[in-house]
């Protein structure tokens, strides 16, 4: 399986089950359903034989890509059995990435996280809805739907407030990248926004798979980065026109 990130080096899905978010563009869902793989169906569980992993010291591995840790229906006692695994490897870096990320300030707030964990969160706008770009009329299209998850400014809110409690790097995932704000009459604009979290780093990406998503024209994606990179880290993934340019 490729990595998603270029800076890990492993993935690790500990956790069995199908994730409630079913976003629309979501690759993992694709590729479980075409092969009929069992272990992403059904209800939360832990895969006994994973949580006996062994990592290779100096390793950066990537925890549960392949759906979300953190997600409501996730018993909280299954993420702690995860976090016990990273905190019995300390010299290996963890990589989380959730898209209900109210779970990660009840967690820090226990001081359930090890410090060898990164905290991250995907984030792929800051709007509510946009123009339906594949109609020719003015029709919205909602954020729900194109996730079930919560939205992305209430993640934005979560991480902020978490980036106060934490000392923990927190990284955001700007894939795929949907239209987003800059008006600077209505601040603050998706930049800033992402600024108050303070970022480790921050990834941004289109979508791979032709879902039409109302995204951004490229000169647009590029002026984020600049601006992002004036603050942080950005790792910069597939960079395309948008599909309707």
């Amino acid at each position: 399986m490729s990595r998603m990130f270029s800076f890990v080096s492993e993935t690790w899905n500990p956790l069995g089950g199908e994730c409630p978010h079913k976003c629309i563009y979501c690759w993992s869902r694709r590729l479980a359903s075409r092969y009929g793989m069992k272990k992403y169906q059904g209800e939360p569980r832990l895969i006994k034989s994973e949580l006996k992993r062994k990592f290779k010291p100096g390793s950066f591995v990537f925890t549960q890509d392949m759906s979300d840790l953190f997600a409501d229906n996730v018993p909280t006692r299954l993420i702690l059995k995860v976090l016990d695994v990273e905190r019995e490897n300390p010299k290996v870096k963890f990589l989380h990435l959730t898209k209900n990320t109210k779970r990660y300030i009840s967690l820090a707030k226990e001081k359930e996280f090890p410090p060898n964990v990164v905290l991250g969160a995907t984030v792929e706008t800051d709007f509510y809805r946009f123009f339906d770009l594949r109609k020719d009329e003015d029709v919205f299209i909602e954020y729900e739907e194109i996730s079930r998850a919560p939205p992305p400014q209430e993640r934005l809110r979560h991480l902020l407030k978490l980036s106060q409690i934490i000392d923990n790097p927190i990284f955001i995932s700007i894939e795929p990248i949907l239209d987003f704000s800059t008006d600077i009459r209505l601040p603050p604009r998706f930049a800033e926004r992402i600024k108050m979290v303070k970022p480790w780093a921050v990834a941004v990406g289109y979508d791979n798979y032709n879902h039409k998503l109302p995204e951004p024209p490229l000169n647009k994606t590029l002026k984020l980065i600049e601006e992002l990179e004036k603050f942080t880290k950005v790792y910069k993934k597939t960079l395309r026109k948008a599909w309707y340019e």
